[in-house]
């Protein structure tokens, strides 16, 4: 009997033993868990300041699994990701009235008790705009869905062309100082771009694996990269493609080239959007406005090359570029009468730049792309600058986009004075049964 309770006895102190370390161990984890979710993120010092190859510390990378980050979360991830939403907010508050509904590419809507409702969409039958306007409206109830704080009442309205409407959001706007009051929205290939391309998460990932192939800057092929259609040409440059082919073609720099296009409608000269990336030398170049390849371009370790912009969209405020005119001949910033809202940084901070601009004519882009040969050490830090911004800080991601429109929310609503007499009591039709009625109805 004796011997039953003693090894009953220390049964229970085995027991309890292993009820207190199995205890421990649960909590480590549970804590080990909740530093992986809440613990302090790195964040860059400011909106300019990037990430250089002598740097020996590195920061946490921004979070870019969650899509329900807080508003101090955002900005703690993504340092000015939202200088374009203060900036409009900043211009005061506006009087927002119902506009034509048959205005092309509009679509009208609203946000009530944190739902989606759409009011009016214009009777476009263009496929491009049919998807573009599905994906941003994808986008913007994704945010929606995934805020952890309510968002605010509001009427919106955003169109879905290349040129932007006053009081609305646009995917772009022109790079100056204007009495239009023009907010950016995300690109909707952020949520997919069909058929090539698809949403920009899978992007990304085949960018990623011809990065790691591509190697550094100097194992990459030793040319500037471009494809395009030569007509497309914003008003402010009218021949930019055509000169670009003009002062490239037969250039041993270069492999820049029209796309051909067979009888049949095949690209025959075409590229993958990731193998652009295996260039030392990416050119990008403006359409009627903007053109929807920068981000894809941004996400490339190359050196990213363009003439001045004259339109912005949300990734295109990401850039610090430096004129290369001024760096090849070590010279004070030229005055213009023009003041562009990105503004190119002084040549003595090449270290802080992710991209360069050379003349709209592209007349000095041999002479860049020799320099850059020349001094491989600025092209590096250039090219590493471009993508450890744009993809080591998330700016690209789920989290990043969700994060922006959910300010643009919060920004819109503070200074949109709802005109009630012309939305009257309306309240729309909810985007869940919007859009199963839209894919129906289009079949």
């Amino acid at each position: 009997m004796a011997r039953s309770i003693a090894i009953s006895r220390s049964l229970s102190r085995v027991a309890i033993l292993s009820f207190f370390i199995i205890t421990l161990f649960l909590i480590s984890v549970f804590f080990q868990d909740r530093r992986t979710q809440f613990g302090t993120r790195g964040r860059p010092e400011s909106h300019t300041s990037l990430s250089f190859p002598s740097l020996k510390l590195k920061k946490p990378p921004a979070p870019t699994s969650r899509l329900d980050l807080s508003e101090l979360e955002c900005k703690a991830a993504f340092p000015g990701a939202t200088q374009e939403i203060d900036e409009a907010v900043a211009r005061g508050k506006f009087a927002f009235g119902r506009s034509d509904p048959e205005y092309k590419g509009l679509v009208q809507g609203r946000i009530m008790g944190g739902k989606l409702y759409i009011l009016t969409t214009a009777p476009d039958r263009t496929p491009e705009i049919l998807l573009q306007r599905l994906a941003i409206l994808q986008q913007l109830h994704r945010a929606i869905l995934t805020s952890p704080s309510p968002l605010p009442d509001t009427h919106f309205a955003f169109v879905i062309n290349d040129a932007p409407k006053n009081n609305s959001w646009a995917f772009a706007r022109p790079n100056k100082d204007s009495s239009a009051n023009i907010w950016l929205m995300p690109h909707f290939g952020f949520w997919t771009w069909p058929p090539h391309l698809g949403p920009m998460d899978d992007v990304l990932a085949r960018i990623s694996a011809v990065e790691e192939q591509a190697g550094g800057l100097e194992e990459r092929i030793d040319k500037a990269i471009w494809r395009g259609t030569p007509w497309f040409n914003p008003l402010g440059h009218p021949l930019l493609r055509q000169d670009l082919l003009r002062v490239s073609k037969n250039r041993p720099w270069a492999d820049i080239q029209a796309l051909n296009i067979s009888s049949n409608g095949t690209k025959t000269n075409s590229l993958r959007i990731e193998e652009f990336c295996k260039y030392k030398y990416v050119v990008y170049t403006e359409g009627v406005t903007y053109s929807g390849r920068l981000p894809y371009h941004q996400a490339c370790g190359s050196v990213l090359l363009m003439a001045p912009l004259t339109w912005l969209t949300t990734t295109a405020r990401l850039m610090r570029p430096v004129d290369a005119e001024m760096l090849l001949k070590h010279r004070p910033e030229s005055v213009s009468t023009v003041r562009p809202l990105l503004s190119t940084l002084p040549p003595s901070d090449w270290r802080h730049s992710n991209a360069l601009y050379v003349y709209p004519n592209f007349s000095n882009l041999e002479q860049t792309i020799l320099f850059l040969r020349k001094h491989p050490e600025i092209a590096k830090v250039i090219a590493k600058n471009q993508r450890d911004m744009v993809v080591g800080g998330g700016y690209l991601s789920g989290t990043a986009e969700t994060c922006y429109w959910r300010a643009l929310i919060h920004g819109w609503a503070s200074v949109a004075v709802i005109v009630k007499r012309e939305w009257g009591e309306e309240v729309g039709e909810r985007f869940e049964s919007w859009v199963l009625r839209e894919i129906i109805e289009r079949r």
